[in-house]
């Protein structure tokens, strides 16, 4: 095999990284982080604690972009382009950090995104912990102004962002997003080629832009729900059906689509003394934040009663182990089962398993279709209370959607791609 040594690549070295690119050969040493670092990275930190990022976006309605090229701003609209409800969140929440970085502090690498002065850390001695930065200032602007939904505890969570490599070409971590776009843009800010500042208040401007899109599209789906005030109890739930069914990323339509119908059931009072306890962000471990399930109803803080929605599942028996595990550690659990979109596959091992789990524990468990959840929960209301519910369970879903409901609701997958289907089935 040929080694060209004049490829773009990067050389590995006990204390040292030499990454070699097009623009020549940078080496970036390993081991605690240096005085002048540790000097930018509380400069960085004084910025961002004194409203760094609020400015900017203030700042946004009188800013020229013209000295922007328009190879730089084709990048940034591109990489927000590459925001799906699956991916691209991380790479768009990083850049922006990035560009906050070197318009602050324009000798700081922003290729090195680790830095400590504590034994057993890993660490580029030119490096700066984004982590922490991130985490403190760039994910709360981003959520506090509604421009990405990110997940609370930071871009970080993606654990592709966090090998002991520096962000490169090279850097070879299984990413998913707009890579290519990222990476660029990475490249220009380096190189000088992408004014930092300006680039950061243009990336504002996009996430925004598209932020004001969606509000527009939010408030008309909120309109739409409204019209059907009055209309029966059937003719709503088929509408509700067949938007969970037809959407993107069913699954996730379909846990607050149970979810909203238990906001609804709440607001008008059919729930008795129980309250319902907040969806869970996407991919929060149960286990980690104490669920029993996607959908739970609590008295007095302690969950009484655990749904967990299964789209596209109805072969539970690896599910019901798992709801063994945690009804023993929630000896309160009343009422606990599986929920899924279509029929439930009912075997004789599932059904014996789950009469063995109900003795064991105490707890009442369902393995219901989403029509037999839905009367389950519904059979000893009347025509009219059930015409209400109908109505109020699709304002739930709406709202929900609309990010109108973020304490019940704290739903932080984008959700522009579920409020068009909405309207689309409600027009």
């Amino acid at each position: 095999m040929v080694n060209n040594r004049n490829e773009k690549h990067l050389d590995v070295y006990e204390d040292r990284y030499e990454l070699h690119q097009d623009d020549g050969t940078t080496v970036y040493y390993q081991g605690f982080q240096n005085e002048a670092a540790q000097q930018r990275y509380a400069q960085i930190n004084h910025e961002l604690e004194n409203g760094y990022l609020d400015k900017a976006i203030a700042s946004i309605p009188t800013t020229d972009f013209l000295a922007l090229s328009e190879e730089n701003r084709e990048l940034l609209r591109n990489m927000v382009d590459g925001i799906t409800s699956e991916v691209g969140r991380a790479l768009v929440g990083l850049a922006c950090l990035q560009l906050t970085i070197k318009s602050i502090a324009p000798k700081q690498s922003i290729r090195l995104h680790k830095g400590s002065v504590t034994r057993g850390k890993f660490s580029w001695v030119d490096g700066i912990s984004m982590r922490s930065l991130d985490r403190n200032y760039n994910t709360p602007f981003l959520r506090k102004y509604g421009l990405l939904n990110v997940n609370r505890d930071g871009v970080f969570i993606t654990r592709s962002l966090a090998e002991n490599y520096p962000y490169s070409v090279l850097y070879k971590a299984e990413m998913r997003g707009p890579f290519n776009q990222w990476i660029a843009i990475v490249d220009a800010i380096e190189n000088n080629t992408l004014p930092a500042k300006l680039g950061l208040c243009y990336l504002i401007a996009l996430l925004r832009n598209r932020s004001d899109i969606f509000k527009r599209h939010a408030e008309e789906a909120c309109l739409l729900a409204k019209k059907f005030n009055g209309k029966p109890f059937g003719q709503i739930k088929d509408l509700i059906f067949s938007f969970f069914n037809a959407t993107d990323y069913s699954a996730r339509a379909f846990e607050v689509t149970m979810h909203s119908f238990y906001q609804a059931m709440d607001e008008l009072h059919f729930l008795a003394d129980a309250d319902v306890a907040p969806m869970s962000q996407m991919r929060s471990a149960n286990k980690k934040h104490g669920n029993v399930g996607d959908i739970e109803l609590t008295e007095n803080g302690v969950i009484t009663e655990s749904w967990d929605a299964k789209y596209g599942k109805p072969y539970l028996r690896d599910e019901l182990e798992e709801l063994r595990d945690k009804l023993l550690t929630h000896p309160d659990v009343k009422v606990a089962g599986f929920v899924c979109d279509g029929k439930i596959d009912l075997r004789k091992d599932i059904i014996s398993r789950a009469k063995e789990l109900e003795l064991e524990t105490g707890a009442e468990i369902h393995l219901f279709s989403f029509e037999e959840w839905i009367a389950y929960e519904s059979e000893n209301l009347n025509k009219e209370q059930k015409d209400s519910l109908a109505y109020r369970w699709l304002v739930a879903i709406v709202e929900s959607f609309a990010q109108k409901r973020l304490k019940a609701a704290p739903i932080d997958e984008p959700c522009d791609a579920w409020i068009h289907d909405l309207i689309e089935i409600m027009k």
